[in-house]
């Protein structure tokens, strides 16, 4: 009996061993997750530097030179999603005297400063080069005169004269190309060369001395001084730039007679100037904005000239009673004489002009016999269509 109970005891034990043996293991316990970690926020960005400009202008508030100084100084604003701030563009004698201009952003006085080389003949009358120069010089029109700026090494000798003359730390744009100025006003018309003689005129720039040798008294002022001085008879005639700036200064209220076309300024430039420690105070991005805003800006502010002159001759006649003359030929060929024998004067008194002078007709010659030959004189189609 013992053994049959040992046997069903060693029978169970086996079957339960087995049994075991075959059950699934027990699931491991699920190991908890880590807690999450807290992405850091990207470190904000660095506030950019901000560049606060005082700019002033030579012109007359209204006037059109003063109009494209302040598109320029607008494009740069907006352009530069205002890192830059150049405005207001402040009016003449706000901060300095509008022929003080250059010497303030030499100095700082100013950031940025809007004016015309033909200013500063009398630091050197190289500056005419880059402002009035009769003729052209040589036959050369505003697009002649860029192309040897930015071409025939105009722009690094305008470079080279303000540091020769001292002004080492004025950075130059320029933001406008001048409209072939009209002969100017005067108190009735002219028929001939001898008539410019004893008038007193305001004349800027060395185009000053071209009229002294027909005879003419000359006075040189800015465009905001010239109406009072008609006005009191201090002078009795006068030129000044286009018919939109020359409307806007109010001379057609003292002088009806508009003498075009004129011949001792076909060329120049309104120009930007900053202050050398300023302009590299800019990151390298902001440096080349602005020279890419002036450089918009010429052409369209050269181009808008047309459009707004036009407007301003037929608002002169219609409104002002102003009578436009067309300038005697002989007056016109006569003033290109004199400027030849100024420009010969002041070849042999000044290296500066005459290195400068060199190279314009250096440029000159290659162009302008050029363009000639595939430019037919502008009044062949004018006359076809519209005279």
């Amino acid at each position: 009996m013992k053994k049959v109970l040992m046997l069903v005891l060693s029978v169970a034990v086996i079957v339960g061993l087995t049994l075991a043996g075959c059950a699934p293991e027990a699931a491991p316990p699920e190991e908890e997750a880590p807690p999450e970690e807290e992405e850091e926020a990207p470190p904000a960005a660095p506030e950019e530097e901000v560049f606060e400009w005082k700019s002033q202008s030579a012109f007359g508030l209204g006037s059109w030179d003063y109009l494209c100084g302040e598109d320029i100084c607008k494009r740069i604003d907006e352009m530069s999603a205002g890192r830059i701030k150049t405005m207001p563009l402040l009016a003449p004698g706000t901060i300095v005297p509008a022929f003080e201009i250059l010497d303030a952003v030499d100095k700082g006085v100013l950031e940025m400063g809007e004016c015309w080389p033909g200013y500063w003949v009398g630091k050197d009358s190289a500056f005419t080069l880059f402002s009035s120069a009769c003729g052209g010089p040589f036959g050369m029109d505003t697009f002649d005169h860029m192309g040897w700026m930015f071409y025939g090494g105009g722009y690094e000798l305008w470079k080279e004269l303000l540091t020769k003359t001292g002004y080492k730390n004025v950075v130059p744009f320029i933001g406008k190309g001048e409209f072939p100025e009209p002969l100017g006003w005067f108190p009735k018309p002219l028929e001939k060369y001898s008539d410019l003689a004893g008038y007193k005129m305001r004349v800027a720039g060395l185009a000053a001395e071209v009229f002294k040798e027909a005879g003419v008294s000359v006075v040189t002022v800015s465009g905001a001084e010239i109406l009072p001085l008609l006005e009191k008879g201090t002078i009795d005639a006068s030129e000044y730039s286009d018919p939109h700036s020359d409307m806007r200064l109010g001379i057609a209220d003292v002088l009806k007679y508009y003498h075009a076309p004129g011949i001792h300024q076909p060329t120049g430039y309104v120009e930007m100037l900053i202050n050398r420690q300023t302009f590299e105070a800019l990151p390298a991005d902001l440096q080349n904005l602005i020279e890419l805003s002036c450089h918009e800006m010429l052409i369209k502010n050269t181009v808008h000239e047309y459009v707004l002159g036009q407007e301003a001759l037929e608002t002169l006649k219609s409104d002002y009673g102003v009578t436009l003359v067309e300038s005697p030929d002989e007056i016109l060929l006569k003033l290109l004489e004199s400027w030849d024998k100024v420009a010969a004067r002041e070849c042999a008194a000044n290296p500066n002009f005459k290195k400068i002078y060199d190279s314009m007709e250096d440029y000159a010659s290659k162009i302008v016999p050029y363009r000639r030959q595939f430019f037919k004189d502008y009044s062949f189609a004018a006359d076809y269509y519209w005279k």
